[in-house]
């Protein structure tokens, strides 16, 4: 799917540059929090330095392992808060795109959701026998989409998806008259079933996926 393409593409590029500044304050203060178990330590080896080896050795062992633990969970919680940050700005660029190229992907994603349409209700024919009626294809976006693209994008679709979705399907596609409460996307809607291809949905459903990724790409010291 082409637009899904473009929303990963968005969601790996610059993710150094997005985290860099929250992973030096949290090492900073594991750093922070490092020194101070240190001077815990010392302040134990002084204060135990009368009692018997073994039982200062636990001591010491036990403060070391507790500086360990805190340290790796600062970076660990900022490592995932980094994560969701990579996913919030790209979701940010979804909406702040030109829109020329904010029209494009509505066309691309539209066109994906008539495609997918169309080849359930043909395999259902295939393998069932059943005919799923002939039904419209409803291209549903929020009302300021609606008004500044909807037309354009239903136009396009059926001008540049002719030959992928076949002449029935294209004859098929019309802009809603209603609108729906997204942020940005589209909904195709066939018949009673709808085909949600909403920025914030879409991207949601990628951090399964991508989420591996997008560590890797902030964090590769740990890959």
């Amino acid at each position: 799917m082409k637009g899904l393409d473009r929303i990963i593409e968005r969601i790996g590029s610059d993710a150094d540059a997005e985290c860099a500044e929250m992973m030096s304050a949290a090492k900073a203060e594991a750093e922070r929090i490092r020194a101070e178990y240190d001077e815990r330590i010392s302040q134990i080896e002084s204060d135990f330095a009368d009692r018997t080896e073994h039982e200062a050795e636990a001591i010491i062992t036990r403060a070391k392992s507790s500086a360990s633990m805190t340290r790796r969970n600062i970076i660990s919680g900022a490592r995932s808060r980094g994560v969701d940050k990579a996913f919030e700005e790209a979701l940010a660029k979804l909406y702040s795109l030109p829109r020329d190229e904010y029209a494009s992907l509505l066309v691309a994603l539209s066109a994906s959701a008539v495609k997918s349409h169309v080849d359930r209700a043909e395999e259902k024919r295939e393998r069932y026998g059943e005919d799923t009626g002939h039904v419209q294809f409803e291209i549903v976006l929020n009302a300021r989409d609606r008004e500044e693209l909807g037309e354009t994008v239903v136009l396009a679709v059926k001008n540049n998806y002719k030959r992928a979705l076949g002449a029935d399907a294209v004859r098929r596609i019309m802009l809603s008259e209603s609108t729906a409460n997204i942020d940005g996307g589209v909904i195709v809607r066939a018949g009673q079933v709808e085909e949600n291809c909403s920025f914030s949905l879409l991207v949601d459903s990628l951090h399964d996926t991508l989420d591996p990724i997008v560590y890797k790409t902030l964090f590769p010291e740990n890959s």
